[in-house]
């Protein structure tokens, strides 16, 4: 009996632990876009079942396994760090490495009708912070400071911005329609906005 009863904890643990592993698979970006460590650009990260890739933003940087432990992320057998779900697509990693803890934001597919080339013709207006941001991405100037750009990987699309030609942004874009564009994954004020199709 105390076998069965063993084996049953066993059984339990073993089960909560590949839980944990199974709701971090799938592909995380930074929230605020702040690279660090080793990472360089905007870090987007995929969790597999037992490695975890490593991109700046589309491109391949590197990969490390992991193995988790109750809220522990055991990497490479030489770093930990400790995560938690803010809510089921905010991930919280915190870690002696880190001066303050890293949220990542699960990158979910894009709800549209809309081709890319119908996208890229309408020109958005965001409110934040009491200002206004026009996101025009088809107004690439010469000598612009700040671009627009619609960018995809696999079945999400960002909001990509342009600083003197260098990506500083990536914001995932939960939906787009012909009046509307929600965007999502915000550091700081609200998790979610949406900008408005201008006339």
């Amino acid at each position: 009996m105390k076998f069965i009863d063993s084996y049953f904890v066993f059984f339990i643990l073993l089960l909560s632990t590949s839980i944990t592993a199974q709701e971090l698979e799938g592909k995380w970006v930074i929230s605020g876009n702040k690279s660090f460590g080793g990472f360089p650009g905007i870090h987007l990260m995929e969790v597999s079942e037992d490695s975890l890739s490593h991109y700046n933003f589309d491109q391949f940087v590197t990969k490390t396994s992991y193995e988790t432990e109750d809220n522990k992320l055991k990497i490479d057998t030489l770093a930990f760090a400790e995560f938690s779900f803010k809510n089921p697509n905010r991930l919280s990693i915190a870690s002696p490495r880190l001066e303050k803890p890293v949220d990542y934001i699960r990158l979910v597919p894009t709800e549209t009708n809309l081709s890319p080339e119908e996208i890229r013709k309408i020109k958005y207006d965001l409110v934040r912070g009491g200002k206004n941001f026009i996101i025009d991405f088809q107004d690439h100037a010469d000598g612009k400071i700040m671009e627009s750009y619609l960018k995809k990987v696999d079945d999400t699309f960002f909001l990509v911005i342009h600083r003197h030609g260098n990506p500083i942004t990536a914001v995932p874009i939960e939906k787009i329609t012909q009046e509307k564009m929600h965007l999502y994954g915000f550091m700081a004020g609200p998790n979610k906005l949406v900008a408005s199709a201008m006339e």
